[in-house]
C-alpha cells in the first residue's frame, strides 16, 4: 500500500506544471501571486500558465509593480479566432486540437482564456 501511494504521488507530481508570479511593488516589497497548476498534458500545461502568469504580470504593472520576469510583459496573448459562427469552449478547443487544428501554445493559451473568463467578454 505504501508502494502505491508513493506511485500515484510521483505520478501526479510528474504530470504537474505550476507557475507563480514574482514582482516588487513600489515600496519595495517582494511578493508573489498568481500561483496556477495544470494537471493534463505537459506540452500544453506549460503553454497555460505561461499565459496565466503573463496576463497577472501585466495587471501587476499597470498596478505599478515590477515584474521579476520581464519575459512575461512582452507575450503575445492573442488566441485565434474560433471557426465562423462558433464561440470557444472547452469541447470545440479539445475537438480541434485533436484533430491537429490548434498547436499546443494555441490550445494551452485557449484554456487559460477560458479558465480565466476572458471567452465571457
Amino acid at each position: 500500500m505504501k508502494f502505491l501511494v508513493s506511485a500515484l504521488t510521483i505520478f501526479l507530481l510528474i504530470g504537474c506544471t505550476t507557475g507563480r508570479l514574482e514582482y516588487v511593488t513600489p515600496e519595495g516589497e517582494t511578493k508573489y501571486g498568481c500561483e496556477t497548476e495544470y494537471t493534463w498534458q505537459p506540452s500544453v500545461d506549460k503553454y497555460a500558465v505561461e499565459y496565466i502568469l503573463s496576463y497577472c504580470a501585466k495587471q501587476a504593472a499597470q498596478l505599478g509593480n515590477t515584474v521579476v520576469n520581464t519575459n512575461l510583459l512582452n507575450l503575445n496573448l492573442s488566441i485565434p479566432a474560433p471557426p465562423a459562427g462558433q464561440n470557444w469552449s472547452f469541447d470545440l478547443a479539445k475537438s480541434m486540437y485533436k484533430k491537429g487544428q490548434l498547436t499546443d501554445k494555441q490550445y494551452g493559451y485557449l484554456i487559460a482564456y477560458m479558465d480565466l473568463g476572458h471567452d465571457k467578454g
